[in-house]
């Protein structure tokens, strides 16, 4: 265990999920305790409209007013809107829910994304990912009282598939939420829930399922794959040493298979079967009642058994079942009967998740144990087709699947670098100019810089997909020079182009499989630039946030740099439709 001087004084974790979100937090003297008696707190979540379906968490929902100022978040979000609706003052309101989704898959992502809410209205993303974080923050804050607000680590935590666009979008949205960037850190929801699993109170018997631990022993291997409501993340772990740390064997991957997928199957057979328009204007006009028969068809889904063979009986609200003239008879009924076959095939994104153990499970041996979480592992018919096909391994969901992530979170916040080391899910570089070699280099990038024959487009190989990198492995590029002797780069910022490329042979930026992603800002010292500077870059992409420093070779002075992976909204279009483009308004200097 960390020594007390390391470990914060308190750790509040925010899960921010697609359907559902909440926090939870615990305290450097519960840290301290055994398994058996450390506790995380959570918050106690209810709504007499979705029942007890989530009682750990909310749902991912933010209400702005007509004036366009944040409201609600959560299930008093929902329950206002509601209320809207039935008195048809909702249609200037800007509702948003699953927004999360917009993250999802980014190689491109701006500062300026707007989302738009169910009616077509629009507002900043930023604005509403920052709004939302904000509400749980200060309602952690309000619930914490043996420390202060200064002392608290916070940890966000963040699907393993994302791209580095979308950490860094959720990390700025963070600051913008009140949380002191140094404060904060952004936690891998697969490891996050591995970490949880790991302090499970292990059984005395030896290896009954729920015994985690018999297989956290030197060398042992395990899967975790996390179902939450938008995406399906899967990871594979190898422990090392004494069993307190892991390395990631298998780069980060998984799809859009959440949960929602099944729910989504759901309303489109249910638009089938009343009709499209008639759907769409019961969920604008009854929405109240259109949130009630989420809630039950997601109260359905969670309960289904796979070894049943009958269908489901689903409460509808009365009231749609008139609007959309349903063939039931309310005098007797208020269910809609829905064929088994029918059921299964909501599941299909159940499959994708298969297919895709399998062929991870076909790549790598010695995983014997497979560890499901989220809100998806908690339906029956999802985990037991999931143990049907892999009898042969031991798959286990923890008795509170549903908060593993959030409860790890709190755990990483003391424990931050669990998971030792990392594999490369790209080949990553930066754009540079080398000297020219005839025969070697393409003659359509020769070119005079400074007085040397250059070639420019080059790409500056980093590191390589699939390669391991321990969390303090740092990975130095050979030395670069710049020249500043013109005045108008005295105090110019450098920028380097940071590129990713799924060849792992790519020699140029302007290659079909390279695509610019970032890049590396360096602020001038308070002086200016030196006429001529010498420098090398140190990188670390073993780490949840890919980290860079530069020196100056000649004093081994460090510059102000940071990587900035978003793009701002004047240079989108030209970013989308140029993407080797160079940024505009900045010396750009790469020359080795």
């Amino acid at each position: 265990m960390a020594a007390d001087s390391y470990l914060p004084a308190a750790v509040v974790a925010i899960d921010f999920g697609t359907s559902y979100s909440g926090y939870a937090f615990s305290f450097r003297s519960e840290f301290k305790k055994s398994n058996e008696s450390r506790e995380i707190f959570r918050n106690s979540w209810s709504s007499g409209m979705a029942g007890n379906l989530s009682l750990a968490k909310a749902p991912t929902v933010a209400l702005f007013g007509p004036d366009k100022e944040f409201h609600s978040f959560g299930y008093e979000a929902q329950e206002k809107f509601s209320d809207l609706t039935e008195y048809k003052e909702h249609q200037k309101w800007y509702y948003f829910s699953k927004f999360k989704m917009q993250l999802f898959d980014k190689m491109k992502l701006s500062r300026n994304l707007t989302i738009t809410d169910e009616s077509g209205k629009s507002l900043p993303a930023m604005r509403i990912f920052s709004e939302s974080i904000g509400y749980l923050v200060r309602k952690a804050v309000s619930q914490i009282n043996q420390v202060s607000e200064k002392d608290i680590t916070w940890v966000l935590t963040v699907p393993a598939i994302w791209n580095e666009p979308a950490k860094q979008f959720m990390r700025e949205a963070a600051v913008e939420a009140g949380i002191d960037k140094d404060k904060l850190r952004l936690a891998l929801e697969p490891e996050a829930a591995a970490l949880y699993c790991r302090y499970l109170p292990s059984t005395s018997g030896g290896r009954d399922e729920n015994d985690i631990l018999s297989f956290l022993h030197h060398g042992g291997r395990y899967m975790v794959v996390d179902i939450g409501g938008g995406t399906v993340d899967i990871a594979v772990h190898e422990v090392s040493g004494n069993g307190k740390k892991v390395t990631e064997i298998v780069p980060a991957s998984g799809g859009d298979w959440g949960g929602e997928t099944v729910n989504q199957s759901f309303f489109n057979y249910f638009n089938r079967k009343i009709g499209g328009e008639k759907s769409e204007h019961i969920k604008r006009t009854r929405k109240s009642h259109w949130m009630k028969l989420e809630a039950n068809f997601e109260e359905k889904k969670r309960k289904l058994k796979r070894n049943s063979e009958r269908g489901i009986r689903l409460d509808v609200p009365p009231i749609i079942i008139s609007d959309a003239e349903m063939e039931i008879d309310l005098s007797k009924s208020w269910k809609m009967d829905i064929s088994y076959d029918i059921v299964r095939s909501f599941f299909g994104s159940t499959n994708n998740i298969i297919r895709h153990m399998k062929n991870i499970l076909d790549r790598v041996v010695d995983i014997n144990l497979i560890l499901m979480v989220g809100g998806g592992a908690q339906s029956d018919y999802v985990s037991n087709m999931v143990k049907q096909e892999f009898a042969s391994k031991t798959v286990i969901v923890p008795t509170k699947a549903e908060v593993a992530v959030m409860e790890g979170a709190v755990l990483f916040g003391f424990e931050p670098w669990t998971v030792s080391a990392r594999m490369c899910r790209y080949t990553y570089g930066i754009d540079c100019n080398r000297s020219f070699k005839v025969g070697v280099h393409r003659e359509e990038y020769r070119s005079e810089i400074d007085g040397r024959d250059m070639c420019e487009n080059i790409f500056g190989r980093l590191v390589t997909e699939g390669e391991v990198l321990e969390i303090h492995e740092k990975r130095v590029t050979e030395q670069y020079s710049s020249s500043h002797k013109s005045g108008n780069r005295k105090y110019v910022a450098m920028t380097f182009p940071f590129f990713v490329s799924s060849d792992s042979s790519c020699e140029y930026v302007t290659e079909e499989s390279c695509k610019r992603i970032g890049k590396i800002d360096i602020q001038p010292p308070p002086e200016g630039w030196p006429d001529s500077v010498k420098y090398r870059i140190e990188l670390y992409f073993g780490r949840t946030e890919f980290e860079v420093k530069i020196f100056n070779d000649n004093d081994d002075r460090e510059y102000n740099a940071e990587f900035d992976f978003l793009i701002e909204r004047q240079h989108v279009a030209e970013a989308l439709s140029n993407p080797k483009a160079p940024e505009r308004d900045t010396y750009r200097c790469a020359i080795c």
